[in-house]
């Protein structure tokens, strides 16, 4: 947890001000095929429920399994987020937790949609081997509406035959007037 803890801190000081990923860009040819599309059951939690032992570091109240919005099929996975007033240190996480080789993946595809007048600052890791190595693939602004965005996995071609988590990570400075939430689905590899 501690290992977690610290990467999420390095994570959110490095990237504070600095979403340069692109949404909605192209997306690359390649064989494509869906890792979750959230049409199977919930494979996803949020950290929330054992972090506070740490002090009022994440605001994440929920995963859940959505008919709200999809892009893809009938379901898509909702990400909430508690209220939090303006002096919060402002975090919000959550992630898929289990074994998946990705060998040959170039590239995670998300399909995201905001429907809050809020504009989320959001990153995207894995973490891979035995040894958890955190793997960051992009930071990002996700504005009002859905989005795409397109994430190399290139550079970490060595761990992909064991890969432990998908995370992602909130980091919105300011307050939520409201408990406030947004969804994720269609994440698909292109080799």
């Amino acid at each position: 947890m501690k290992k977690i803890i610290t990467f999420l801190t390095i994570l959110m000081l490095s990237c504070t001000g600095i979403f340069a990923q692109e949404v909605d860009g192209d997306i690359p040819d390649g064989a494509s095929f869906v890792f979750d599309g959230f049409e199977k059951g919930n494979y996803w939690i949020w950290a929330g429920f054992d972090w506070h032992q740490y002090g009022d570091f994440c605001y994440a109240s929920g995963a859940n399994i959505s008919r709200e919005w999809a892009s893809e099929g009938s379901h898509s996975l909702e990400m909430t987020i508690d209220e939090m007033p303006p002096d919060a240190k402002k975090a919000g996480i959550w992630f898929y937790d289990g074994t998946n080789d990705m060998s040959g993946s170039k590239y995670m595809v998300m399909d995201f949609y905001n429907p809050e007048d809020i504009t989320y600052y959001i990153d995207i890791a894995i973490q891979a081997t035995s040894g958890w190595n955190w793997c960051d693939l992009g930071s990002f602004a996700l504005p009002k509406g859905e989005h795409y965005v397109v994430l190399s996995m290139e550079k970490f071609t060595e761990r992909l035959y064991d890969v432990k988590r998908v995370l992602i990570y909130n980091n919105t400075a300011g307050a939520y007037p409201k408990d406030a939430h947004f969804f994720v689905d269609n994440i698909r590899l292109i080799k």
